[in-house]
């Protein structure tokens, strides 16, 4: 039995309105790890008093040899496999994106694997809590025909639902998929959701919720089994079209479901904007709640109630909301954190030097009103994720870019 240790984490001061959020030091995974200075895709998960990471180690591009990669940390924010642990090692093709969730006493990381060399598959392997890799070959969680990407699980607590994007026969458009597995790795039958492309899912107490970035943020209720509960074409809309949708969901304590994604990109017109990272609550029936987070007032230049942060002032320095988030419950809060970047160029409309930013939020309300920074340094913090230990603790995991070199690095979070 593996014991975690005991140790005091160092907490940076971090005070917001309604307390504290207490931000923990900056701590690396695997500083020397096998992919020559490339790691990406960070994601994380906890149970049985330990978090467990994930992310990709090397360049999965043409001629690349990436591999998924796995870490335990403890609640301390101390490593506990300092030389990493590879999830499902291949001799050919490219592993990326892997996600992770926690059920049964027993980890699920699934992934994209293009092992193949012709298309995607979306794979998946347990790991348990003490570190150890349960299954020696992956596990088949889509292997049909043509591509299946970009997969998310998310646990009930007892198995795991598995849901992505995937092309059938000849069309060329992606349909949304979901599939049960169970903690012993037994696959289920796969369903089609009838939503879309980027596909995320969180549990919510008695039921998943899947959100999909097509055209804008749209969502549907999925049963354990992923059978659509409120099926409909389209889904539902939660968040106003804007194209990309980069976004998070997360449970927020089984009151419903916290939905955060990001506005508009500046341009050199002046048609855009504000920007701003916007949140929207789904009740537990579906449902959404602040109505605002779809109809928009045109022309609106001010912070709305639903809005985390806001960026309208186009000039050298100034910030601007974008792109990935992550969201997570707290306990006692939702708590998300997000990507604020800076403005340069002559026009004032190009990004640099990415930081990451954390407020808690009641319902879809901001309590950190300016937002806290959680990582501002010189260099470029993006792409982060969250995982909670449902009692104030938090691990926030991201990708750390300075140069050619990018490296995957973790804070401990407190909202006790």
């Amino acid at each position: 039995m593996t014991r975690i240790a005991l140790t005091i984490p160092v907490f940076l001061a971090a005070v917001g309105a309604g307390g504290a959020l207490r931000i923990g030091e900056e701590f690396l995974l695997l500083p020397e790890g096998p992919g020559r200075d490339v790691q990406a895709s960070p994601d994380a998960a906890y149970g049985s008093e330990r978090y467990l990471a994930v992310w990709r180690e090397g360049w999965h591009g043409l001629g690349g040899r990436s591999r998924i990669y796995a870490a335990r940390v403890s609640p301390a924010g101390k490593v506990l496999d300092a030389a990493g642990i590879e999830v499902a090692p291949c001799s050919r093709g490219v592993q990326e994106r892997p996600r992770v969730a926690f059920a049964a006493g027993v980890f699920l990381v699934v992934w994209q694997d293009l092992r193949n060399g012709r298309d995607y598959d979306v794979l998946a392997a347990r790991v348990s809590a003490g570190g150890k890799m349960l299954d020696r070959q992956p596990l088949a969680v889509a292997v049909a025909p043509r591509t299946q990407a970009l997969p998310e699980v998310a646990s009930d607590g007892r198995g795991f639902l598995v849901v992505w994007q995937g092309l059938r026969d000849g069309e060329a458009a992606y349909r949304g998929f979901a599939v049960p597995v169970r903690a012993d790795g037994k696959v289920g039958a796969t369903v089609e959701t009838g939503a879309a492309p980027q596909p995320k899912i969180a549990w919510g107490g008695k039921c998943y919720l899947a959100a999909y970035g097509a055209d804008g943020v749209v969502t549907v209720l999925l049963d354990r089994q992923g059978k659509p509960i409120n099926p409909s074409k389209w889904g539902h809309r939660v968040v106003r079209r804007h194209r990309p949708a980069i976004f998070s969901l997360s449970d927020a304590g089984g009151t419903g479901w916290l939905v955060v994604a990001h506005r508009s990109r500046p341009d050199p017109w002046g048609w855009g904007g504000p920007g701003a990272m916007r949140a929207a609550f789904v009740g537990p029936d579906g449902k959404l709640v602040n109505q605002n987070a779809v109809k928009e007032p045109a022309g609106v230049r001010e912070k709305l109630p639903c809005w985390l942060d806001i960026g309208r002032d186009k000039k050298p320095g100034a910030t601007w909301p974008w792109g990935a988030s992550a969201s997570v419950w707290t306990g006692k809060h939702s708590l998300v954190v997000w990507q604020r970047h800076h403005l340069c160029g002559e026009k004032k409309t190009n990004f640099v030097n990415c930081d990451l930013v954390a407020a808690r939020v009641a319902e879809f309300r901001p309590i950190d009103e300016a937002g806290i920074d959680l990582a501002a340094g010189e260099a470029e913090e993006q792409d982060p994720a969250l995982a909670g230990d449902g009692a104030g603790g938090a691990l926030c995991v991201y990708r750390k870019q300075q140069g050619r070199v990018s490296r995957i690095a973790g804070r401990i979070l407190s909202d006790r």
